[in-house]
């Protein structure tokens, strides 16, 4: 139990360290802003991991008592099979990952494909062209 403490709180630390975030896509009637930190990019055998970041011009709902207007990720993107996967998720109440977390997801969400013509294909474009 205490070494999850701990992995929790360095993710979190990770997460919260000062980013140089590239604007990738906007979606929703440009009111959701997606954006990738290319420091972040790293090879992990056959697939590319980024620290990514969604904004959200309003407020996003948990619950009556939980709101939250950005979301930092850990994704991983497959760039020979076109697929992808959020590894772990902080949402937090600030924009551009301000504020407190609001939640956390440590576990690996499942492993999707890229569909054409969505912000999910332009962070996947932009993290394969680097490796």
């Amino acid at each position: 139990m205490r070494r999850l403490a701990v992995g929790v709180l360095m993710l979190v630390s990770s997460l919260s360290a000062s980013a140089d975030w590239i604007r990738i896509a906007d979606s929703m009637d440009g009111k959701v802003h997606h954006y990738l930190d290319p420091a972040t990019i790293r090879r992990s055998g056959a697939w590319m991991q980024v620290v990514s970041l969604t904004d959200y011009d309003e407020p996003q709902v948990i619950s009556d008592t939980q709101r939250f207007h950005s979301v930092k990720m850990q994704d991983a993107f497959d760039c020979a099979g076109r697929r992808g996967q959020h590894l772990t998720l902080t949402a937090l109440a600030g924009n551009m990952g301000s504020g407190p977390v609001v939640a956390t997801e440590l576990r690996p969400a499942g492993v999707r494909k890229v569909a054409p013509d969505t912000p999910d294909e332009d962070m996947w474009k932009f993290v394969c062209a680097r490796q």
